[in-house]
């Protein structure tokens, strides 16, 4: 299954979900219009309540699975914007994951930011992270198991196939042999 592919499953089963949801929904408001137009006006106002208290409820399920996806990071950037987003992304690299996956970071040579592929997967991985578990009342499951199943290692795999600097020094800044 193609990366598309687990992401418009996970975006449908989103969907999916969001739909029982409101047939649930539906059907208690269907349930109370009955209990309204048998009871008349004795029981209206409570009854009324009760809707407007779940109508908000609704909304705030609607508004906390956000189906849009955060877009990617784009580094096309004028050279001043370009340095704000690296300084972000070094923060996140050396702040965050050096520091909760030392292991895992070892593997990742100090030079990274020298190198343009690196910038790339780590933004890319970062704002996967961010959409992730940046909503504290929302956080995706799913989508940390598979973050940590198949988007870091797989980062750091290509990154350490591709970033062949070493202690002698960074290979970008090298001088080119041919």
């Amino acid at each position: 299954m193609t990366d598309d592919s687990e992401a418009a499953a996970a975006l449908a089963a989103q969907v999916e979900a969001l739909r029982g949801e409101l047939a649930e929904f539906r059907r208690v408001f269907s349930q109370w219009d009955a209990k309204l137009k048998a009871e008349g006006i004795g029981g209206t106002m409570t009854l009324l309540l009760e809707v407007k208290r779940l109508r908000e409820r609704l909304d705030e399920a609607l508004a906390r699975r956000r189906l849009e996806p955060p877009p990617a990071p784009w580094w096309c950037v004028d050279e001043a914007e370009g340095r704000a987003m690296l300084a972000e992304l070094r923060e996140w690299v050396d702040g965050f994951a050096r520091r909760h996956y030392p292991g895992y970071m070892a593997r990742l040579p100090g030079c990274w930011a020298n190198h343009a592929e690196a910038v790339w997967e780590l933004s890319t991985l970062r704002a996967e992270w961010q959409r992730i578990y940046d909503d504290p009342d929302n956080r995706d499951l799913q989508g940390a198991l598979t973050w940590h199943d198949k988007w870091f290692p797989g980062v750091l795999a290509r990154l350490a196939a591709s970033v062949k600097c070493d202690a002698s020094g960074c290979r970008m800044a090298r001088p080119r042999l041919a």
